[in-house]
């Protein structure tokens, strides 16, 4: 063999680069962490995130010695998304900052905080799709509307395509990550895993663990709309709905007085001896809602387990940034130093 042909021969097992471009996208990819998930390395940028793909995960058994290596988009949002920054990447700074006692693993943690972010991130696009449809919608109707106005009839209304199936996805993916997150009780504190029986968690934790006052204050406080999303879940009509336990759904509809509506829901649980919503309410605004509850409680209750499992002799302290202090290009919000005089910022 030619000594240029030695130098230029492909070896998988050598050092190798990655220069990571997205055809669909404008955004100069610059990668900001870093982060092996689950026996996966994934790079995040500020609006992607990529599987990396070493060659012996493509072909492990090295049928093929020249396969190379490669990447793969795994989401169109990145680091600038504060459901990313403020799940997987927050959590990664957090324990990259401190010491756990020694019957915790870091890896087991973040694998399961994995979890929640994925389920998380399916949320959000379930919310993203119905949202740019409807905003192309919005003029469309009132320009029909208007029209129809001038005669003696209105013209049928242009359809969020999919729309049912959007509100069963993000109701799914909500409650999953509801039980997901409190699992986190399980490997933080050994709770029993207990699905979506929330109020099994929170009588272990007063049982158990009475001294965490925080963390049980926070599933108490929160209850209420965690248990709503999970009745909301059960009681579509491709789940458990029944008379009195039911979703209605409507699309873009014509109302009284030449008006439409956008897509709405509202919900009656009064077989369970729960709240009945009288008047329907708008769709995206409510899932809104929902997600910025889920992110919260999921941040809280991580930061508040990590704070009770800590090596305490460290004197380890949370630190909360103030909103001007917070980077758009990755919007963490809690991180972890050594305790000072200095309250929280």
């Amino acid at each position: 063999m030619k000594e240029n042909d030695k130098k230029n021969k492909f070896n998988r097992k050598n050092a190798f680069s990655v220069n990571i471009a997205d055809p669909n996208s404008d955004e100069v990819i610059s990668i900001q962490d870093l982060i092996v998930l689950q026996g996966k390395l994934f790079a995040f940028s500020g609006k992607s995130i990529f599987e990396l793909l070493p060659a012996e995960t493509i072909d492990p058994g090295n049928q093929e010695p020249d396969t190379r290596h490669s990447y793969q988009k795994a989401y169109s949002i990145g680091t600038e998304n504060s459901f990313v920054a403020r799940t997987i990447i927050q959590a990664n700074e957090i324990l990259n900052s401190l010491i756990l006692r020694d019957e915790l693993d870091k890896q087991i943690i973040i694998d399961h905080v994995w979890d929640c972010s994925k389920l998380l991130f399916l949320c959000e696009d379930s919310l993203h799709s119905i949202y740019s449809q409807a905003m192309n919608l919005m003029h469309e109707c009132d320009s029909i509307v208007n029209q129809g106005k001038r005669g003696s009839h209105i013209s049928s209304l242009p359809q969020v395509n999919g729309l049912t199936q959007h509100v069963v996805t993000f109701l799914g993916n909500a409650k999953r990550f509801l039980e997901k997150s409190h699992e986190l009780l399980c490997v933080f504190y050994g709770a029993p895993k207990s699905n979506a029986n929330f109020e099994k968690y929170r009588s272990w934790m007063a049982a158990n663990e009475s001294s965490k006052t925080e963390v049980r204050d926070l599933l108490e406080l929160d209850k209420d709309w965690i248990r709503l999303i999970a009745w909301s879940r059960n009681a579509l009509d491709i789940n458990h709905s029944k008379p009195q336990f039911k979703v209605e759904i409507e699309n873009f509809k014509i109302q009284a007085g030449n008006k439409f509506s956008g897509p709405r829901w509202k919900y009656d649980f009064s077989g369970k001896e729960g709240e009945v919503q009288d008047d329907f309410s708008d769709i995206i605004k409510d899932m809104d809602i929902h997600l910025s509850n889920m992110l919260a409680f999921f941040e809280e209750l991580f930061v508040l387990c990590v704070r009770d499992n800590w090596v305490h002799r460290m004197d380890f302290e949370i630190f909360k940034r103030k909103e001007e202090n917070v980077d758009k290009k990755c919007p963490t919000l809690y991180f972890v130093s050594l305790k000072t005089n200095t309250p929280l910022k």
